[in-house]
């Protein structure tokens, strides 16, 4: 659940709405495009102690949600009480899960409980069990019907439908009809929205150009999905990237190893971790660069975004843009809008 008008109010006052928090990077499901090599081992994981740290500093600085990431939050022993921590704390708890621990009802009925003025987000990014297996390889086709179980499960709880989203990730290893697919399916089936979010060429260690420009979709096919995409979205207009630019700036990560980033998909951030300086020290120092401030004069977008008539919500994604060498405020690689100066500007549908 957003408050957007809180939401709106943080952007305009250079303040933010949300935390991303990676609680470790331990996770089972096996996505070959995880952007962060997430695995069954734990390499870095945030202490207790840190965790704590930054729930009182997220509180002071007047946030609204935290945002629960691994890998997988529930793994980590003490999701519960780092929930039940920043509920105290008068923050709303927003959880990302891949959704196989939604195995255990207990997990699905605990989740449901602290949620319960936030979201919650599973990740199923094809309900076809072949396609299920080419996208998680080395796990078994039946984790899916696992996570939908989980899904039923959860509404069963009388958790509502509008609070659910089925964050997807649209690869070049499927094709735009199974995206559409799924994300019909689980509209249909649930009542629930999908978050989509188009693959870029993530910065993952030990991985090269090379092997990950397979994950990248053509652009016909991204223009496919987007299109059915926002069928599904009040006044059918998305912007091209998974929240708008309002979200997207009044959004910062703390991630597994203490970096503190503007995106938890932006695998890199502030000279300082946190553990070596406090979470609110970082976000004062750093403030302009976590919320994009830059690109909040429409004068610093992109050429094709300056004459967008979507730019009031969205700049595409600073992730994307990053992680093909185009800095934080280049054009998004993925979006296939293209404007020019004497193009007609007032036709807001998609191009």
């Amino acid at each position: 659940m957003i408050d957007f008008e809180e939401l709106n109010r943080a952007y305009a006052e250079d303040r933010f709405y949300s935390l991303q928090l990676e609680v470790g990077d331990v996770c089972y499901q096996g996505c070959i495009y995880c952007y962060m090599n997430a695995l069954p081992e734990s390499r870095n994981m945030l202490s207790d102690k840190l965790v704590e740290k930054i729930l009182d500093d997220t509180a002071r600085l007047k946030f609204t949600a935290i945002e629960w990431l691994g890998g997988e939050p529930l793994l980590r022993k003490e999701i519960f009480r780092f929930m039940e921590k920043a509920q105290d704390l008068g923050l709303k708890n927003n959880m990302w899960t891949g959704g196989l621990p939604f195995a255990d009802r207990n997990v699905v009925e605990r989740t449901a409980g602290l949620c319960r003025n936030g979201l919650i987000s599973i990740h199923v990014s094809t309900i076809n069990p072949e396609l299920y297996r080419v996208l998680h390889p080395g796990r078994p086709a039946e984790d899916l019907q696992v996570i939908l179980n989980g899904v039923k499960h959860l509404l069963d709880t009388g958790y509502p439908a509008d609070q659910v989203l089925n964050s997807v990730t649209f690869t070049g290893l499927q094709p735009a009809d199974d995206m559409i697919e799924t994300m019909e399916y689980f509209h249909t089936e649930f009542g629930i929205v999908s978050s989509l979010n188009v693959y870029h060429t993530y910065l993952r260690p030990g991985t090269g150009d090379a092997w990950l420009k397979q994950f990248i979709p053509a652009p016909s096919e991204v223009k496919k999905v987007y299109k059915k995409y926002i069928s599904f979205m009040p006044g059918n207009v998305l912007p091209m990237n998974c929240v708008n630019k309002q979200y997207c700036s009044a959004t910062l990560a703390v991630l597994n190893d203490g970096t503190v980033s503007p995106c938890a998909t932006i695998r890199d951030g502030c000279r300082e971790k946190a553990g070596d300086m406090s979470f609110a020290g970082i976000v004062e120092k750093n403030r302009d660069f976590l919320n994009f401030k830059y690109l909040k004069n429409p004068e610093n977008l992109p050429e094709d975004c300056r004459l967008c008539p979507l730019n009031d919500a969205c700049w595409g994604c600073r992730s994307r843009s990053y992680a093909a060498g185009l800095g934080l405020y280049g054009k998004d690689p993925r979006c296939f809008r293209k404007y020019h100066p004497k193009k007609e500007r007032s036709n807001k549908n998609i191009s």
